[in-house]
């Protein structure tokens, strides 16, 4: 066997320590439901009543009626059996019909409440290496919710059926009572031993196969560069690597878990040969009548059986603590706040806040700046104590100015995408502040402040919805006129017009070509009609005459509105009203284009290796 995943090391869970760990994640998820969960106790303890008194009947039934011939006792007994029967058994459809409601509707608000978290947690934390992990801890783990409350409802019937056996049994027989409880403890061994085994390997196997999703996911994204590069061979040995690490853990917990109900299946079975021996010894000596023996052994076997199905439901309880635990532990990341409130569906508006007044909301093109800004990437390895350097972006101080265009230029990785982040609050500053109409943003409705606001990055995913649909999320209350007019802004109209289903054709992210894929964003940013335009990388995606059409319809669109361009293309960034140059983590120079080229500093440097470039390439001879 392969060793144990190392998400797994380490997890020591101490005798019936897994119970807890169960019931800290379901307490919150049950308590809106207590009055159900009342009812279903409720009638939970009149099905195990009447049950459990047809057996304690059972005593009279032979002692005081059959032995004795009385015919008329013989009819009332059974009479009154039957009664018990039907209105035990209508308890127990109803009791079940109850705990089948519960057992859908939680959940699915688990689910709800897992993917509204996700949705709030910081980017640092949804990063790509992780989402296979976090898909299978909403849909698997949270699906083994279900299985623990049916388990628990086992579990619950088990003790109830248990406490008002014991009662019974004390009232028939005190002194053989005693002897079956002295000995029932021993039905607990195996599991007190076994169980906590269980529960690490049922955790162990819940992580690897979230380890092994998220291989598949990164697999899949990756097809085109392990398809040229050769490395299916590569893939295939780390599948069967986590592949394994799964067969391993589930092995273990199958046999652990297993075991810890058979093992006391075989003790009880061995217990109530015991008791029985007893009991004839007894009727033998006259300390017991044969009526009381047969009511004493059935109520003993009821006992017995509510023991063991106690046991047989932990195996479920265990998976579904593990699960619970997985739950918890991505509840307990620190989110922002909650997401507004919007319907569901694509074109509901699952994609896009409503323009809603309140602190942060932008009612005119707004002014921005940046006072000694400070930021590095949580995954940054460097301590607090580390060198400026560090910095993905270091005490940078600059100005937006409202209703034009900033122009945000450097080389890769100089921080001009990271400002961008920090500029729409997807990030916060380590140190100094971001201002919006000199507001700090840190203290801004992120919701209000992004309904004003509409971006194009450089790598724009599209949904799995219609053109039409991912354009109208930009505006969700948009005509299909105003999502056709940002169609030709966008310049893609004219492709679209040559699809058989037009705008309602399906598409996502590989079903379109990259500028294909790049204009739809552009009009989903278009038809947003935005007070604040940030545009990364518009054009990387575009040949050069569709790029400079579409640059030109931006600063077209731009006019009235506070737009930021970040780009690579000096061409581009010459057509803004103003330029923030970036390097090396910092703000080295601001101005015009004119100013910056007559300053002969950074961005000059960069112009002429442009320009160099671009008159060193050769013109394509027709062929």
């Amino acid at each position: 066997m392969t060793a144990r995943p190392p998400a797994a090391a380490g997890d020591e869970v101490a005798g019936f320590g897994w119970v807890g760990s169960l019931w800290r994640g379901l307490a919150p998820l049950l308590r809106p439901h207590r009055v159900q969960l009342a009812l279903i106790g409720l009638l939970m303890a009149v099905e195990l009543g009447l049950q459990l008194g047809q057996r304690k009947a059972f005593g009279t039934l032979v002692d005081d009626a059959l032995l004795k011939s009385d015919g008329g006792l013989v009819v009332l007994i059974l009479v009154l059996l039957l009664a018990a029967a039907i209105v035990s058994g209508a308890a127990a459809l109803l009791h079940e019909y109850l705990q089948a409601r519960l057992c859908a509707s939680v959940p699915g608000e688990v689910r709800s409440r897992l993917f509204e978290h996700t949705q709030r947690l910081p980017l640092s934390r949804l990063r790509t290496s992780t989402h296979g992990d976090l898909i299978t801890r909403i849909t698997s783990d949270a699906g083994s919710v279900e299985p623990a409350l049916w388990s628990l409802g086992y579990v619950a019937t088990a003790a109830c059926g248990m406490v008002i056996a014991l009662a019974l049994l004390l009232w028939s027989d005190w002194r053989l009572a005693l002897a079956g409880i002295a000995l029932l403890p021993l039905a607990l061994i195996g599991p007190r031993y076994l169980t906590p085994r269980a529960a690490r390997e049922s955790y162990a196997a819940k992580t690897a196969v979230g380890a092994l999703a998220t291989h598949m996911q990164e697999n899949l994204a990756n097809q085109i560069v392990l398809r040229v590069f050769g490395l299916h061979a590569l893939a295939a040995q780390r599948f069967d690597t986590h592949n394994q690490r799964i067969i391993t853990a589930t092995l273990r917990y199958n046999v652990f878990s297993y075991f810890s109900h058979r093992v006391p299946w075989i003790a009880i079975e061995l217990i109530d040969i015991v008791v029985l021996a007893l009991g004839c010894w007894m009727v033998v000596r006259g300390d017991m009548t044969p009526g009381q023996l047969i009511a004493f052994y059935l109520l003993f076997s009821s006992l017995a059986a509510h023991t063991y199905s106690l046991t047989a439901a932990l195996p479920g309880l265990i998976g579904a603590s593990a699960g619970m635990r997985r739950i918890s532990e991505l509840l307990g990341m620190p989110a922002g706040p909650a997401a507004v409130e919007v319907a569901d569906g694509l074109a509901a508006g699952t994609l896009r806040a409503p323009r809603t007044a309140g602190a942060g909301t932008l009612e005119q093109a707004p002014s921005i700046a940046f006072e000694q800004v400070s930021f590095r990437y949580a995954s940054d390895p460097t301590s607090e104590a580390a060198a400026p350097a560090a910095d993905q972006l270091a005490e940078a101080s600059f100005s937006i100015v409202p209703g034009r265009m900033t122009a945000f230029v450097g080389a890769s990785g100089s921080g001009k995408s990271t400002a961008l982040q920090l500029l729409l609050g997807l990030q916060q500053p380590r140190a100094g502040r971001v201002l919006v109409d000199g507001r700090d943003l840190a203290g801004v409705d992120l919701h209000a402040y992004w309904s004003g606001a509409s971006a194009v990055f450089q790598d724009s995913l599209l949904f799995n919805a219609s053109i039409a649909e991912n354009i109208r999320a930009g505006r969700l209350e948009a005509t299909d006129a105003q999502v056709e007019a940002a169609a030709r802004a966008a310049g893609i109209a004219a492709w679209v017009e040559t699809l058989p289903e037009g705008y309602g054709t399906m598409v996502a992210g590989d079903t379109c070509s990259g500028g294909q894929r790049q204009r739809i964003a552009i009009a989903r940013a278009l038809v947003r009609e935005p007070l604040l335009l940030v545009l990364d990388e518009p054009t990387s995606a575009l040949d050069p005459s569709t790029g400079r059409a579409v640059m030109q319809t931006l600063l077209d669109v731009s006019g009235g509105r506070t737009s930021v361009l970040v780009t690579h293309q000096l061409r581009d960034a010459a057509r803004a009203d103003h330029v923030v140059v970036f390097d090396r983590a910092r703000v080295v120079e601001a101005g015009t284009h004119a100013q910056l080229l007559a300053l002969g500093g950074v961005y000059a440097g960069l112009w002429r290796q442009q320009e160099q470039r671009a008159e060193s390439v050769p013109p394509v001879t027709p062929g």
